[in-house]
């Protein structure tokens, strides 16, 4: 009889423990303002001022946005005073994209985004970019049909995957800002009228923006960075005719050398692809040939000049430094922070054109 009363009480006590310390504050979604996107813009060295947009879903079926704004010393009290503003609370669980103004890039967003890390109910695959103008004047307009958020969200992924835009999120930047050796992007964006687009790509040094790279050069940029799986290259050539190579894959491959002493880095990258278009004659295979190898040069020129760029910067997007460390035993970080600059780094294209496609 004794152990029967030890038992129930036992679970009456691990019931009122789980009800007790398992209790979760519901949130209905009804009663919340879930922002699809947030901005930030810099006011001055102490202040920054956040945006947020989210859908509002009217009774014709068209959507349209909510804007609330706030100002704080700290981003995350940003949310705590956007909520003052609603009837409804604020939360950041539904976010797509988090878009920082080049002006706050300029002054280091680290703080900004170590604070979306650390809020649980977002996702470490969130969309976050720079805006060439102030965020909020991205996020106060409507762009299509879906708000804005969504809209964001979908201009960079579909560039991803279209081959346009190198892979990049929360993650990503997260793991090469706390790297030692590696240094993050992110896309830029820029609002031109009534349209938004893809200008290139924000690069930094730590968290500092420190250069952007333009649309000619990202094809290559990408194509040392990871595989290309769709991408398209418009060629103009010596002739004054252009050829636009689509369908493109690519490959990269790192060699290092001389590890003892002053590290040589030699990468080869295939490129196969197919000619969609050609403004001049039919082709044959002699003008094939011709575009293979100003393709392969102009290729090789724009890395050249685009990695002694970086080397001037002292920034390392492509993550150097890792294909160095990986290959050198007992690795010294700041010898090669010391050497990085003089670094010989030589790039070889091979083009491949596998077939013809529509020609004028």
């Amino acid at each position: 009889m004794m152990k029967n009363k030890i038992k129930i009480a036992v679970v009456i006590s691990i019931i009122f423990s789980a009800y007790m310390f398992g209790r979760v504050k519901k949130q209905i979604l009804d009663d919340l303002n879930m922002a699809s996107s947030v901005g930030y813009d810099y006011i001055d060295k102490h202040t920054i001022k956040a945006t947020t947009a989210r859908p509002i879903f009217k009774p014709d079926k068209s959507i349209g946005n909510k804007i609330f704004t706030a100002s704080d010393e700290l981003s995350t009290q940003t949310f705590s005073k956007l909520s003052l503003q609603s009837s409804r609370q604020v939360v950041n669980g539904k976010l797509e994209v988090a878009l920082y103004s080049k002006e706050v890039a300029k002054h280091g967003i680290g703080d900004i985004v170590d604070s979306l890390q650390r809020d649980p109910s977002i996702s470490e695959r969130l969309f976050i970019a720079v805006a060439e103008e102030e965020a909020s004047e991205i996020l106060k307009k409507m762009y299509g049909d879906r708000d804005t958020g969504a809209y964001l969200s979908m201009l960079i992924e579909q560039n991803m995957e279209a081959g346009l835009l190198p892979t990049t999120n929360l993650h990503q930047f997260l793991n090469a800002y706390n790297s030692d050796l590696k240094d993050p992007f992110l896309p830029l964006i820029e609002q031109k009228g009534e349209k938004i687009h893809l200008k290139g790509i924000a690069l930094f040094k730590d968290d500092h923006y420190v250069k952007s790279l333009r649309n000619d050069q990202q094809f290559i940029f990408q194509a040392l960075l990871e595989k290309i799986r769709l991408g398209t290259y418009k060629l103009r050539l010596k002739n004054k005719e252009y050829a636009a190579i689509e369908n493109i894959k690519t490959k990269n491959s790192y060699r290092v050398d001389n590890l003892k002493k002053m590290p040589e880095i030699t990468i080869q990258v295939k490129v196969r692809g197919i000619i969609k278009e050609y403004t001049g004659k039919k082709t044959n295979k002699k003008e094939i040939d011709q575009i293979k190898k100003q393709m392969e040069n102009q290729l090789e020129k724009q890395a050249a000049a685009m990695i002694r760029s970086f080397q001037k910067l002292k920034i390392d997007p492509l993550g150097f430094g890792d294909q160095v460390r990986s290959r050198t035993r007992n690795f010294n970080h700041q010898k090669w922070l010391n050497q990085y600059p003089d670094v010989k780094i030589r790039v070889n294209v091979n083009v491949k054109i596998l077939e013809k496609g529509v020609v004028d």
